[in-house]
């Protein structure tokens, strides 16, 4: 009687959050409230058939029953308020089984790292890597698992990269997802990164965990999205609600507006010749730090300065009294003008900023030495990226993983910097070592999930472009169907 009663109430609870996993409306209040009620009642019922059976002398069925029934309907409470706080590694990655019939070990194994990331031991470290690298191809939970374990070591830049590459991979564990969620939206809470969690939210990027959902909410309501009026409903059905009781209100005096980065602005300067002038940019672009704007200004300052004629005159005055040879002064000038873009060049690749539009002996060297900087950069990073798969080196799937995504990240930043000028320069050298490591992947190393997302990020790449060859086999390659451990990923045009 009580086994058929607790499998219905079991397959009833994962139904609700399998359906409140794709909505973000009062049906999200709804579900959660109803899979509350179940495990509520489910808890209680089992409770009193143990003590039933304890009274009959069944104690033998009585420790099977709660084993078999109750923890998969309180799993999600021991692990969380339990395991985890304690840092208990290798009960939390078993008992995470519970959460799903459908590769149960991805979660496991989450759970596992999630526990090791609020008390990191080397041990329970070399356990955790050592299960993962076991799951081939890589998937979601594998990379997951790499972000909870540098959140442990304390790299939270890191964690949230990883976390949020996610996104690109088509192996898709729900559960997986949702803890994801979970620790970005605590992360942006507690560096205040109300807008980029109100983004996520919007976007629907991962499914919301019942905490996820609140922080979503706070973040709305501290971004001018939406009124408090739910806020009180999503901090109820929150864990943790005396830690979070202080987000139901804004700070006083907070604003609702979006944060704008300040950005150093260049003193005026008095009335004078333009070199004087271009030294006091110089002098307040390194006070105030260097940003667009600054950047821009201090440029177009010394460009000027440059092509003045009353700077040559006062440069060549200057070598008659001192007895310079002939050419002194144009020497002098270029010299002024390599030093200035040298250290120009220098705070604009720290700050990864773009060349200014300013044309001049300043403007025009500074736009030659980022552009091909940055592009001689990244051909060279894909290039000893794809020279793996003819040098025999092969490295852990989560290593491969993360040099793609940091190769990635360096594209991106110099085309944020650089332009459209830029991408289209470094696509061609992208496209070829990224199409060819990425077919190596798949057919040598059979990372199917790796590979794809390479496909699909080149694919995208190339209709910025206007690539038409590109296009043609990056579709053909990116529509591939992908096999998973939660199924076949099949692509429309296949």
């Amino acid at each position: 009687m009580y086994l058929p009663l607790g499998v219905v109430l079991i397959r009833l609870r994962r139904h609700a959050i399998d359906a409140r996993r794709a909505d973000r409306t009062w049906r999200y209040l709804a579900w959660s409230l109803l899979s509350g009620t179940i495990t509520a009642i489910a808890i209680s019922g089992l409770l009193f058939a143990g003590l039933m059976l304890l009274a009959n002398g069944l104690w033998w069925l009585a420790l099977p029953v709660l084993v078999v029934l109750a923890v998969p309907i309180a799993q999600h409470l021991v692990v969380r308020h339990v395991l985890v706080p304690l840092g208990a590694v290798k009960t939390a990655y078993w008992v995470g089984h519970f959460a799903s019939m459908e590769d149960s070990d991805a979660y496991g194994l989450v759970c596992g790292a999630w526990a090791y990331s609020h008390r990191p031991n080397p041990t329970d470290e070399a356990w955790l890597i050592a299960r993962r690298d076991t799951r081939k191809p890589l998937g979601d939970a594998e990379v997951v698992v790499t972000a909870l374990i540098a959140a442990g070591r304390g790299d939270a830049e890191t964690a949230r990269l990883l976390m949020r590459s996610t996104l690109d991979l088509v192996e898709v564990h729900p559960p997986v997802r949702e803890l994801a969620g979970e620790w970005l939206a605590v992360d942006a809470a507690e560096r205040g990164a109300w807008h980029e969690l109100a983004a996520d939210a919007r976007a629907a990027r991962f499914p919301a965990t019942s905490l996820t959902y609140f922080l979503e909410g706070v973040a709305a309501h501290r971004t001018g999205a939406s009124g408090a009026r739910a806020l009180l409903a999503r901090w109820i059905i929150a864990p943790y609600r005396r830690a979070t009781f202080a987000y139901l209100t804004p700070p006083v005096g907070m604003s609702t507006e979006p944060m704008v980065e300040a950005v150093g602005t260049i003193a005026v300067a008095p009335e004078g010749a333009p070199l004087p002038r271009a030294v006091a940019a110089h002098v307040t672009l390194a006070q105030a730090g260097t940003s667009v704007a600054t950047l821009a200004e201090t440029t177009a300052a010394w460009d000027a300065a440059l092509a003045d004629p009353a700077t040559r005159v006062w440069i060549s005055k200057r070598a008659l009294e001192l007895d310079c040879p002939i050419g002194a002064a144009d020497r002098a000038l270029r010299e002024v003008a390599k030093a200035v873009t040298d250290e120009l060049g220098d705070l604009a690749d720290a700050a990864k900023l773009g060349a200014p539009a300013s044309r001049g002996a300043v403007g025009d060297g500074l736009a030659r030495r980022l552009r091909h900087g940055r592009l001689d950069a990244l051909e060279s990073g894909f290039s000893r990226w794809e020279d793996r798969r003819h040098d025999g080196a092969y490295r852990a799937s989560i290593d491969e993983w993360r040099e793609w995504m940091a190769l990635r990240g360096q594209y991106d930043a110099a085309v944020q910097s650089g332009g459209g000028d830029l991408r289209r320069l470094a696509f061609p050298h992208a496209y070829k070592m990224g199409n060819s490591m990425a077919s190596w992947l798949w057919n040598t190393r059979k990372e199917y999930a790796l590979a794809h997302a390479v496909f699909a990020w080149l694919l995208d790449e190339a209709l910025l472009v206007g690539d038409t060859e590109a296009i043609d086999v990056l579709s053909r390659n990116s529509r591939i169907a992908v096999n998973t451990r939660t199924g076949r990923i099949e692509f429309p045009g296949a």
